[in-house]
């Protein structure tokens, strides 16, 4: 015989339940039978239930219970809280159910449930299986409405929409249904909106009530969106019109035309137009429209003026403007039509072609006379004669340093390519060139040393430039005035970054650095040669400045300074009385080099060396002597030096200005009061290759004050600075492989 392992006692067998009272309770206690610990639940099943209904009509606390020992027992506590069947009254069976997880078994007791009449009045249940449609203008659409009675007693129902226009609903607005308990019944309503501006396109909600004699009344809400329809258009009227539309005796004068645009909205949607114009199109004359934006309503029209007005050219044809416009609708779910509209506007000239070619004649001639394509454009260039130039390490850029107080930055290119400004970069900015050029006559020139200059531009006018070896990015300056400037070539400011003076008014005649850049030395007119320390500046604010110089004073005005050997130890200076004497800074010792005797108005004006060979120098002075020298032999034992060669022909017996000498030292540069650039090829060991130079440049009435050179792939670029106004020159000239030392 089998034995159960559930056992289960309901407290009782019958139960009455009256809807909207008190729910029902009683208790269901079970007893674990078995040898094993175990879970129980408890479940109720109403004869005549629908299977789908869920089980929210009764409640049971604990919905399951904790794991019991054999012999345990747990109480359930069960409440009814709503009829098992709506509309239901009478007796029904109740099946309780009681189960385990862990166990095989199950048992099932019967409860008696007598429902009774309900207390209180229950509202109906409304359902729409769709709460949102689309429909068109003019079509009718049914929307079905189910009405469900969760009562007692038969209802008599009636259903009204409460939202919608009436005019809609061409059949009625209203539906009476007889609705029995527990039943359900299906009806609909039938809407139809009607065209244009009474139904416009957008969505509308409805609302569906249902009133009955047993219970308060019930609504339920849904969403009808009426469909776009129709079309929108844009019509532009005329479509030419001519600036100006007749001629009068104020023929210059230009008055504004007017177009007239009209917007149609032909169709169900509110629009917000407005007129766009093509931006790739976009005409040279202003246009104004007015309105900017309109609202058209539902089959409605509206008009937009578009002004256009144009300052007639005094020069050129009828020029003919095509205006694109677009015409923009807020609502683009209808067709558009004709939205894209081309206007032309005829802008005719003040002038005849005639007077026109004449003045276009003119000002390309004034064009041409203001650009850097014509040498003698005051507004370009120095406007004093040229003191110093240098080439940077790579040959593409140069500097220039003038008695207007100005330093130019050149482009190398521009000097054999005609339409590429040479001028890459004026400073510092001495203002308006076009005052300064007006006012030039006036000027009060004083007694300058320099023909042409005032006063005011001797003071200040820049003597030496030279870059910074470490990069070029530094250029100093050296003026009348005792001061001297660095300029940060990668900065765009209009003033040096760093200024400083020893002596005011002692005037420097030449700059020259240390190879690492770490020291400047300047040559003064008092024979001063200062030693100024640069190694704070380096990534410095603008604030500071260098620090007091160490000073050597000679005894004689000193011109020109240069470093000689391979170890920035030892600075040649030289300058009045034909002095040049060997400076070894470090140990401050001084050897005097031997030269040609001569008077007070005998200067060595310029010295350089060779950068692959520093111990080839290379002078010039006042009395049109060129003179090259081995140093190698005084700088390290104290033997004179040696004397390569020297000549005075090389400029007919003039002062030579300037020297220089290309990085290997097979070149030779020269420029002096003859007016002539020449240049010298030289052996390997610094004589001549030739007795007679080249000549570079030849120039009448002209002292060339300031020359260099260098070495760019197969060619020479020579560049040479003179007292005539504006001229800076860059010749280039085939190097000269066969010829001295530059061996191919």
């Amino acid at each position: 015989m089998a034995t159960t392992v559930i056992n289960t006692i309901v407290s009782t067998k019958e139960l009455h339940f009256q809807p909207g009272g008190v729910p029902a309770s009683f208790e269901v206690t079970v007893v674990n039978g078995s040898d094993r610990f175990a879970s129980f639940q408890v479940e109720l099943v109403a004869a005549g239930a629908a299977v789908n209904r869920n089980a929210d009509w009764y409640h049971i606390s604990p919905t399951a219970s904790s794991k019991k020992p054999p012999g345990a027992a747990t109480r359930f506590q069960v409440s009814i809280l709503d009829t098992p069947v709506p509309g239901f009254v009478g007796l029904m069976n109740i099946r309780v159910r009681v189960f385990s997880m862990e166990l095989p078994d199950e048992t099932r007791e019967i409860l008696r449930l007598v429902v009774e009449r309900g207390t209180g009045a229950t509202p109906l249940q409304l359902e729409l299986p769709v709460k949102q449609f689309q429909i068109n203008p003019g079509s009718r659409l049914e929307v079905p409405v189910r009405v469900y009675n969760p009562g007692q007693l038969l209802s008599n129902v009636l259903l009204s929409e409460m939202a919608i226009d009436p005019r809609w609903l061409p059949l009625t607005t209203e539906r009476r249904l007889q609705v029995p308990p527990g039943k359900s019944v299906e009806t609909t309503f039938t809407y139809q909106p009607p065209f244009g501006a009474a139904a416009p396109g957008q969505a509308y909600p409805f609302i569906i009530e249902a009133t009955h004699n047993n219970g308060p009344a019930s609504r339920i809400s849904g969403t009808l969106e009426v469909m776009p329809m129709g079309f929108v258009d844009f019509a532009a009227t005329p479509k030419q019109l001519a600036i100006p539309s007749k001629l009068g005796w104020k023929f210059w004068q230009s008055h504004p035309v007017t177009y007239h645009l009209e917007a149609k909205n032909a169709s169900n949607l509110h629009q917000e137009a407005t007129v766009e114009l093509a931006e790739e199109n976009s005409p040279e004359c202003d246009l104004t429209l007015v309105p900017e934006m309109q609202a058209i309503a539902p089959e409605e029209t509206a008009e937009f003026l578009l002004t256009a007005s144009k300052k007639r050219p005094w020069f050129g044809r009828n020029r003919k403007l095509l205006l694109e416009l677009t015409g923009i609708w807020s609502d683009r779910r209808v067709d558009t039509r004709n939205e894209r509209q081309t206007l032309e506007l005829i802008v005719k000239p003040v002038l005849p072609l005639a007077l026109q070619l004449l003045g276009g004649l003119f000002f390309l001639y004034l064009l041409w006379w203001l650009s850097w394509l014509n040498s003698r454009n005051p507004f370009f260039g120095h406007n004093e004669p040229v003191n110093s130039l240098q080439f940077n390490g790579v040959g593409e850029r140069l500097i220039s340093g003038s008695s207007d107080q100005t330093i130019i930055e050149w482009n190398i290119n521009g000097f054999f390519n005609s339409i590429v400004n040479q001028e890459m970069r004026k400073f510092p900015n001495k203002g308006n060139r076009l005052w300064q050029w007006l006012t030039r006559p006036f000027q009060n020139r004083g007694n300058c040393q320099s023909p042409g200059c005032t006063d005011l531009i001797a003071e200040k006018a820049v003597r030496v430039v030279q870059y910074r070896p470490v990069n070029n990015n530094w250029v100093a300056t050296g003026l009348e005035n005792g001061e001297i400037h660095l300029w940060n070539l990668t900065e765009k400011r209009p003033d040096p970054f760093h200024s400083f003076v020893y002596d005011k008014d002692d005037r420097v005649f030449s700059l020259e650095f240390t190879q690492d850049s770490r020291w400047l030395f300047s040559g003064h007119g008092s024979g001063s040669v200062l030693q100024w320390d640069l190694r704070d500046l380096e990534g410095a604010d603008s604030t500071l400045s260098a620090r007091v110089p160490n000073r050597k004073q000679f005894n004689f005005a000193v011109y020109a300074l240069k470093f000689v050997g391979n170890d920035d130890r030892t600075l040649a200076v030289a300058g009045q009385l034909n002095q040049l004497i060997l400076w070894n800074w470090r140990e401050n010792t001084e050897a005097v080099v031997p030269y040609r005797e001569g008077g007070k108005d005998a200067y060595i004006n310029s010295l350089d060396t060779a950068e692959f060979h520093p111990h080839l120098l290379a002078t010039a002075d006042t009395q049109g002597y060129i003179t090259l020298w081995n140093m190698q032999s005084c700088l390290n034992g104290g033997t004179e030096c040696q004397r390569i060669e020297q000549w005075e022909d090389g400029h007919n017996g003039q002062p030579v200005r300037s020297v220089a000498l290309s990085e290997d030292g097979c070149y030779l540069v020269s420029g002096g009061d003859d007016g002539r650039v020449m240049l010298w090829p030289l052996n390997l060991d610094g004589s001549r290759a030739q007795p007679q130079g080249e000549q570079i440049i030849r120039a009448k009435n002209k002292n060339f004050n300031a020359v260099d050179i260098k070495q760019v792939d197969d060619h020479l670029l020579i560049a040479a600075g003179s007292d005539d106004k504006q001229e800076v020159r860059v010749e280039s000239h085939p190097r000269l492989p066969n010829l001295g030392c530059d061996l191919p």
